[in-house]
């Protein structure tokens, strides 16, 4: 797929100081003794990072007397699936080699593989592999390879980027202490789609730096892409170093570094604390007795979803409808409900039979050919009707905390039992209101507001999504521990929407508890 500038889809180029940084990095130096050291860049694209890494081979040579063709032809490879970057990618390694002195009929044609790197059969191990893997979204990943990777990559998962699949091949093919860096976006971080890439990168190697950069101008051209770098070595460590800006300038260079511990597991949100949450009195939502889920997607708003207006002229069965609450509703100061009603296909625990609901059965028929072609109805013709999620039907009657996913309100509200929400509302449910309005103090608070931000999937402009996997990792006051006189302050002050008392009232658990380790941490930088 072309872009406006003549790219694949897929396609970003460095910026030849990041190139020279990541070569740094897995300590491919010209003042080093190259001449045995196997290095692997897998997706070249015009050679960037191959005309650097010739430029340093070659003064290696010179500085410890070996022959630059023999190391060349022995150590390196390079990669590019794109028939027309791989034709500019040979042209300027050689232009490079020519201009340096050395006559390229000697080079040996298989240091080039134009090829799918993810499918390229390689039998030997490097000690450096540099690179930005192709951006490449689940979506457009054409399916006969979707099924082949699947295969084939353990964390080909969630709907995960390729550049995942980069990741595991290239760890794979690391010698032992050999190093891996790349620059790519920084959404595997994250998200779900990212876990078993961390989960990975934690139990079998040592994530020694990450440089979350996400607004930074790494790249010759102007994108979105969220970037970070991460340095990865085939060894058992327990340190790594962390650096975070939302500048678009940075000295790459000149980066203090906090030092944090290496992940254990696919939870890295302590990486990007200014304090350790695991060395801390805070704990969990869902280790307090709340529930979180996301509201109900159906798969066909336009059919599912009507005004009661709408709903009494097909004069659909009173017991069919639901109220339900969208995120838009969720502005301002309070639940301004569009007077929207879910109509719903279950009964109790199951999918309803049509045959008792005459006119529900009218209705879903007349948009039979619409509901037909959902993957729900593919996937199971027989209930062509039912909606993607299924309808709890309790659900509606507890108390729920909502969260929309994407909200610049300062406020959160909570359902005293009137509504369903839907699938672009997060909630938390307790079956005490007390403990939901404690909660949504805390959730309001300038404490938390900063942990998700920190630790939760930003979207371009910076705002925090509420998202379930975020929601988990959060770490919050023991509200058992509260004092009494404190948890009716913050009821109070979730009913008047008194923003600064209720910071006034957690900062007394959450900051006087974190600002020693948010010393040490930064003394230890």
């Amino acid at each position: 797929m072309k872009r406006k500038n003549g790219r694949n889809h897929g396609e970003v180029f460095t910026k030849l100081n990041i190139v020279k940084y990541l070569l740094d990095e897995v300590e491919y130096l010209p003042t080093k003794n190259l001449k045995n050291i196997r290095i692997l860049e897998p997706s070249s694209g015009h050679g960037i990072f191959a005309i650097e890494i010739i430029q340093r081979l070659i003064q290696s040579s010179i500085n410890f007397n070996f022959d630059f063709i023999e190391a060349l032809n022995n150590n390196i490879q390079f990669v590019e699936v794109d028939k027309n970057s791989f034709v500019k990618l040979k042209k300027n390694v050689f232009k490079t080699i020519e201009e340096k002195g050395f006559i390229t009929e000697y080079i040996n044609q298989n240091i080039f593989f134009n090829s799918d790197y993810l499918q390229l059969h390689i039998n030997s191990n490097f000690d450096c592999i540099i690179g930005n893997p192709p951006y490449i979204r689940h979506e457009v990943i054409d399916t006969r390879l979707k099924n082949i990777y699947k295969n084939k990559f353990s964390t080909f998962k969630y709907r995960a980027d390729l550049y995942i699949l980069f990741y595991e091949k290239s760890l794979s093919l690391l010698s032992k202490n050999g190093v891996l860096s790349f620059i790519c976006s920084n959404r595997w971080l994250f998200n779900q789609y990212g876990q078993p890439l961390r989960e990975l990168i934690s139990k079998e190697y040592h994530l020694t730096k990450l440089i979350n950069i996400e607004k930074a101008n790494v790249f010759d051209e102007e994108v979105i892409a969220y970037p970070c770098i991460t340095t990865i070595k085939n060894s058992i460590g327990y340190v790594t170093k962390f650096y975070e800006t939302q500048e678009k300038e940075i000295n790459i260079n000149a980066i203090n570094f906090m030092q944090k511990d290496m992940p254990k597991d696919h939870a890295w949100q302590n990486l990007f604390l200014s304090y350790d949450i695991n060395h801390t009195h805070l704990i969990g939502i869902e280790e307090q007795n709340f529930k979180i889920g996301i509201g109900i997607a159906t798969g066909a708003d336009k059919i599912f979803i009507k005004k009661i207006s709408e709903i009494n002229d097909i004069e659909i069965e009173k017991s069919r409808i639901i109220p339900i609450i969208k995120s838009t509703s969720l502005t301002g100061n309070k639940i301004n409900w569009d007077d929207s009603y879910l109509i719903n296909p279950f009964e109790k625990n199951n999918i309803c039979n049509l045959e008792n609901f005459p006119n529900l059965k009218k209705y879903f028929n007349e948009h039979k050919d619409i509901l037909l072609k959902r993957h729900i109805a593919k996937k199971n013709p027989k209930y062509w009707y039912k909606t993607i999620d299924k309808i709890k039907p309790d659900l509606q009657s507890k108390y729920k905390l909502l969260l929309p996913d994407l909200s610049g309100s300062k406020f959160l509200f909570i359902d005293n039992g009137k509504f369903y929400p839907h699938h672009n509302i997060y909630y938390i449910t307790h079956e005490n209101l007390n403990e939901l309005q404690i909660l949504a103090c805390i959730l309001m608070s300038d404490f938390i507001k900063n942990q998700l931000s920190q630790i939760g999937i930003r979207m371009n402009g910076g705002l925090p999504r509420f998202q379930s996997q975020t929601l988990r990792k959060l770490r919050i006051p023991n509200l058992k521990k509260l004092r009494i006189s404190d948890r009716q302050i913050l009821i109070n002050s979730y009913k008047d929407k008194n923003l600064k008392e209720i910071n006034k009232i957690v900062n007394q658990y959450c900051i006087s508890i974190t600002n020693k380790i948010i010393e040490q941490s930064i003394c230890s930088a």
